[in-house]
């Protein structure tokens, strides 16, 4: 499972040297959100994604504090400080960890209906979270593969 309040942790580690004024206006938030953030632990998934765009942190290290093997990541200035998720490429890459089984068997595996699975191969929902981690734990694949895309697959560990 995801650790919020580590992950939360790392997220405000890398950003030692601001203040919560500071992180707020980095981010177009007031600053009550950003205290909301270290108090309950959880830091939304876009800022999560802007940070590891924006500074080149490998999703692994973020989400699980493992060091990845290499890091071909590299940083880029993202648009917005609110960076949308790729959901048909996150969606395509985790369903290829399934391309064996059928979308009965995939939905059984992840104890949910073969509707959300069909659902996921067309796009018209994104996987879930705990889905996402399910995979990542269940086929030892790297967050940084599952989210951006980047090579290797596996994790090392």
């Amino acid at each position: 499972m995801i650790d919020g309040k580590a992950v939360c942790e790392r997220f405000f580690q890398c950003y030692e040297g601001f203040t919560l004024v500071g992180l707020a206006d980095l981010f177009g938030v007031k600053h009550p959100s950003v205290i909301e953030w270290r108090t309950r632990g959880r830091v939304p998934w876009e800022r999560l994604k802007y940070l590891s765009d924006s500074q080149a942190i490998s999703w692994d290290w973020l989400i699980l504090g493992i060091t990845p093997v290499s890091s071909r990541k590299k940083a880029k200035k993202p648009k917005s400080t609110k960076p949308q998720f790729d959901r048909a490429r996150i969606n395509r890459r985790f369903l290829s960890l399934f391309e064996t089984s059928s979308q009965t068997d995939t939905a059984k595996i992840l104890s949910v209906t073969p509707n959300a699975v069909h659902e996921w191969t067309r796009v018209k929902s994104r996987v879930p979270w705990k889905r996402l981690d399910f995979a990542v734990n269940h086929f030892n694949v790297r967050w940084d593969w599952l989210l951006d895309g980047i090579e290797p697959k596996y994790r090392c560990d």
